[in-house]
């Protein structure tokens, strides 16, 4: 749907945003939903896109009723909601966290997105953190859940003997079932790691 969204922006009359990938799409609805209203500004820094792909982003988010405009910004429209959780299901992500004070990562700001069945076998984790760095986080763990257990791949640790709080934590702030993913990005601020985290989960096969 991200990239519809965007091959239709580049097919029409007002221009492409050739700059604008889908992870700064995904970013920016999910930073609008959450912080909204939005400025221009604030929102081209969060994404680190100059002001122009910024005025024109939101111009056409506008023009599709995904945003509305309001004197201190935008904010998701009702539509914009609906389009979000269609994206996000699509993704198979049923709930996205900030993790405060996560063991796994001392001293840094954690995002963990749950993916509800999709563990593959033989995933290592790698790619995901190697994309969630090039979005500007620190790195990225991944954990699956696999008969009951969560666990780091590609050795299969276990969650609860790198840390029992978190492994806890995790339990009680997901509801888990086997083969399900959580990724967590971290950076030194929270809007990296989101970005990181949400790298990480665009770079998993596609669902089939």
């Amino acid at each position: 749907m991200l990239e519809d969204m965007l091959e239709k922006w580049r097919r029409g009359t007002r221009g492409p945003l050739p700059q604008l990938t889908p992870l700064q799409l995904l970013n920016a609805l999910l930073l609008i939903d959450q912080e909204g209203p939005v400025g221009r500004r604030a929102l081209a820094q969060a994404l680190q896109i100059n002001d122009g792909i910024a005025r024109g982003l939101l111009e056409r988010l506008a023009e599709q009723g995904i945003v509305a405009v309001t004197e201190t910004g935008v904010r998701l429209s009702e539509e914009g909601k609906t389009r979000l959780r269609e994206v996000l299901r699509q993704m198979s992500v049923k709930k996205i966290l900030t993790l405060e004070n996560s063991d796994l990562v001392p001293g840094m700001t954690a995002v963990g997105i749950h993916l509800t069945r999709r563990y593959e076998v033989g995933m290592t984790g790698i790619p995901q953190r190697d994309e969630a760095v090039k979005a500007g986080a620190d790195g990225s763990i991944t954990i699956a859940v696999k008969e009951g257990r969560l666990v780091v791949p590609p050795d299969d640790r276990d969650a609860a003997d790198l840390s029992p709080k978190e492994n806890s934590r995790l339990r009680r702030l997901f509801k888990l079932s086997d083969n399900d993913l959580i990724i967590i990005g971290f950076a030194k601020d929270e809007r990296r790691a989101m970005a990181g985290a949400l790298a990480a989960v665009l770079s998993l096969s596609p669902k089939t």
